[in-house]
Parts: C-alpha cells; sequence; structure tokens
C-alpha cells in the first residue's frame, strides 16, 4: 500500500516565501487549500512512463 503524501502548511509558507510571495498575504490560505488538494497527484503523475510518448505540438498563433 503506497503512502499518501500530504503538504503541511510550513513547508507551503517556506516555498511560498523563496517565491516571493507575501507570508501575511490572506489570499495565501486558500491558495494553500488548493495546492494541499493537488499535491496527491504530483506522486501520481511521477509514476506515468512516458518513454514511447511523443510531445504535443504547440499551437503557435501567427502575430498580427
Amino acid at each position: 500500500m503506497e503512502k499518501t503524501v500530504r503538504l503541511d502548511k510550513e513547508t507551503f509558507l517556506s516555498m511560498a516565501k523563496v517565491l516571493g510571495l507575501d507570508e501575511e498575504d490572506y489570499h495565501l490560505e486558500e491558495l494553500f487549500t488548493y495546492v494541499d488538494k493537488l499535491f496527491p497527484n504530483f506522486k501520481v503523475a511521477e509514476d506515468i512512463d512516458l518513454k514511447e510518448t511523443e510531445p504535443m505540438m504547440t499551437l503557435v498563433l501567427p502575430r498580427e
């Protein structure tokens, strides 16, 4: 059985500070809630084998 990895708030706030976000910003609480819900999916993405998968073509729109 695989252990679920959680992101603790202290680590999140440390990363936010390194990225230049204000630790006192009240939006960080809402952002933490979203990131906390998404974080376990990162482990799932790490385990996906893409060796045989071609990269997607990026759509580049012409400049007018």
